[in-house]
């Protein structure tokens, strides 16, 4: 709505996606990319000033500024799992098993969710396949279907 500088953000710009896009709960979604570009869609379109409207939950007063939030984050979660494929540990300057053959999305959880309860760690790997399934379609990450481990391509390893 153009004249009250508002915006819908349920789930009426991404058929796939199960809960809301912006608002209360966890958003799930089949496919990141899609998720990521519907996100910036969203951010361009708003004004500073709009308010969000999501399918559930409260009215969000800085739409814009949460769409940001959304994206810095899922953002920051790709930057995670690069840098433990890459060094084995979420510190960079402190380098931990670097496993030649791969990390398993469970592994990987193990490492970036190790403060989070283990009984959240299955549901927090179908997030982290689907970041591994975007660096791959980037071309930032390999997999083995043999073994499902993952590990960073060998552009990624040069950087």
């Amino acid at each position: 709505m153009e004249e009250e500088e508002a915006m819908f953000t349920g789930d009426t710009d991404l058929p796939r996606l199960h809960e809301d896009v912006l608002g209360q709960g966890t958003a799930v979604f089949e496919e990141l990319k899609t998720y990521m570009a519907s996100l910036e869609k969203m951010g361009d379109k708003a004004s500073v000033s709009a308010r969000g409207y999501p399918g559930h939950g409260p009215v969000i007063e800085n739409c814009k500024s949460k769409i940001a939030e959304y994206i810095r984050h899922r953002q920051q979660r790709e930057e995670e799992i690069l840098r433990v494929l890459k060094y084995g540990s979420l510190d960079s300057s402190q380098p931990g098993d670097t496993k030649p053959s791969g990390w398993t999305p469970i592994e990987l959880v193990k490492v970036i969710y190790a403060a989070v309860p283990e009984s959240l760690h299955l549901p927090a790997s179908h997030g982290v396949i689907q970041v591994l399934n975007k660096l791959e379609h980037e071309g930032k990450v390999t997999s083995d279907e043999q073994t499902g481990r993952w590990s960073c391509s060998s552009k990624t390893a040069a950087l």
